[in-house]
């Protein structure tokens, strides 16, 4: 899940201004302050948006944390309260840690950021050879590498069994979309491979140097790297709406747990609580020192990591019904740099199954937010990732609740309009152009691995079977849908269906093309990246 506006007015602006400058009230500057605001804030978001399960939120002012919080329940239904203690997947949220490391490392000598990377990862290789050589450690963080969107996403998410290794070879066969550093797509794939420099360089898992340099020395006690983890007897449960008609619309549904993020654990994999999450803002803005004045990390590197490399996105600035829309934003070493309401604002969002999260620093105050859910409740991150920022602020002059509904009802109303196109068959549920037997066969895509049709077994079995053979959640039925395009029925109704389109070339079956079915697929499901060729 990707943060989608931004501004670069403060690019040069590091955390240098007093809070006098930005004519903050005398109420506002009273350490706990902006925590009772915060704190009342939640309440009334968790009051306007009641489907919402459960949320964590902490508060840092003037570097010192004020506020770690849970607020509703981890389960729906259920008694059990979320609190300071409760486990919540921050996903994205964890590029920033995996940047720190890399720092940390430059600071040893042993990485260079505009080194290539293939001086400490030798079998590294993109799909195109000049990328390859061209291609930096600090390029691996900052989305502009010409890969398209989400690109490789299928190989970390949802549950499949691809290595780290794996997901690094599988690299070289992902299609360029883009000019390599000439624009932004967000990719997962590629923190994989920072990942790994890391590993190659300290002879340590990512898991292993973040527990060790990163968590242990904040007393972040009750984080985990990686979601196998994670303490199942202290975490939230994940929920989402399930439909009808698509995936986001719908009543609440609990989740299963996905514990399987472990190979992307360098692009998402920690788990953390309101009480420990507020250790690790604090040392982002304390610019890398730590309580008793040791460090983690330099001043020169906080700088390093917060520079802006890449803009992410621009805009004609605030509006009516948007004032903290920014007229640029970039993005810098796993952070996203923009301003809010005149201050330069350090930001990230993550979402995983039944999990999004967002965290707001402003370094000119010393002061950030920390909001993490257990449901895939938009409305409810929006009203927080941005009345959030305002109450750090000292100001509550616009109902981001509100906003957020109306913004909400126009996108459902959208999508169930875009959702009843998508499954209407343009060519009028024409036949299959060959018989079922036909479509029977292995087809792989080099970066992912093979998808096998099959024929259903049984007596009064019919029809095609589909399976992602690296990804078990990926496994169902096949049915006609129009003409040589078929749907797929996945047997966990959780995940996203995909359209599976087959070329006929000279009576046989050839290759397949595969695109999601629903219009509010996370980009994560990237079908529209595989090529699949029939193999047998």
């Amino acid at each position: 899940m990707i943060v989608t506006t931004r501004r670069t007015a403060l690019i040069s602006g590091f955390a240098t201004a007093s809070l006098a400058a930005f004519g903050t009230s005398a109420k506002a500057r009273e350490t706990g302050s902006v925590a009772a605001a915060v704190d009342q804030y939640a309440q009334e978001v968790m009051a306007a948006f009641p489907d919402e399960p459960g949320l964590g939120v902490a508060v840092v002012e003037n570097g010192e944390i004020t506020l770690a919080k849970g607020y509703g329940v981890k389960r729906l239904g259920a008694p059990a309260r979320c609190d300071q203690n409760t486990i919540f997947g921050i996903a994205s949220n964890t590029k920033a840690m995996t940047a720190a490391a890399l720092g940390m490392l430059v600071e040893e000598g042993k990485v260079e950021w505009d080194a290539p990377v293939t001086r400490y990862l030798p079998q590294f290789a993109m799909s195109d050879p000049v990328i390859t050589k061209l291609m930096t450690v600090r390029d691996l963080l900052v989305h502009r590498s010409g890969l398209t969107l989400g690109a490789g996403d299928l190989m970390i998410w949802p549950a499949p069994t691809h290595s780290r290794a794996e997901i690094v070879a599988g690299l070289k066969y992902l299609p360029i979309g883009s000019q390599f550093r000439g624009g932004y797509a967000y990719d997962n794939v590629l923190y994989v491979a920072a990942g790994e420099v890391i590993a190659a360089v300290t002879g340590q898992p990512w898991e292993v140097f973040i527990q060790s340099r990163i968590l242990s020395p904040l007393g972040m006690t009750d984080t985990v790297p990686m979601p196998s983890m994670v303490d199942h007897s202290r975490r939230a449960e994940p929920h989402c709406r399930m439909g009808p008609p698509v995936r986001g619309l719908g009543p609440q549904t609990v989740l299963p747990f996905d514990g399987s993020f472990d190979s992307a654990a360098a692009a998402g994999g920690v788990n953390t609580t309101p009480a420990d999450i507020g250790k690790w803002m604090r040392v982002q803005l304390a610019l890398g020192a730590l309580p008793d004045g040791q460090r983690l990390w330099s001043e020169a590197t906080a700088r390093e990591l917060w520079k802006p490399q890449t803009i992410t996105n621009s805009s004609e600035g605030p509006t009516a019904e948007n004032p903290v829309r920014p007229s640029i934003q970039a993005y810098a070493l796993g952070w996203f740099v923009q301003d809010h309401r005149g201050e330069r604002l350090l930001s990230h969002t993550g979402g995983l199954a039944g999990f999004i999260s967002y965290t707001g620093l402003l370094p000119g105050r010393r002061s950030g937010i920390m909001v993490m859910t257990n449901a895939e409740e938009n409305p409810v991150l929006r009203s927080l990732r941005y009345g959030g920022p305002d109450r750090l602020q000292g100001r509550s002059d616009f109902d981001w609740i509100a906003s957020s509904k109306r913004v909400q009802a126009e996108s459902d109303a959208k999508t169930i309009k875009e959702a009843a196109e998508a499954v209407t068959p343009k060519g009028g549920g024409a036949k299959p152009s060959l018989p079922i037997e036909a479509y029977l066969g292995v087809y792989r895509d080099p970066w992912y691995g093979t998808v096998t049709i099959g024929k259903a077994k049984g007596r009064a079995a019919k029809g095609l079977t589909v399976s992602f053979d690296k990804t078990p959640a990926l496994r169902g039925q096949l049915k006609p849908f129009d003409g040589d395009t078929f749907q797929t029925v996945f047997d966990d109704r959780t995940q996203e269906d995909a359209f599976i389109t087959f070329d006929v070339v000279g009576g046989a079956v050839t290759s397949a093309l595969v695109k999601a079915v629903s219009p509010l697929a996370d980009f994560s499901f990237d079908y529209q990246d595989l090529r699949l060729t029939r193999v047998s």
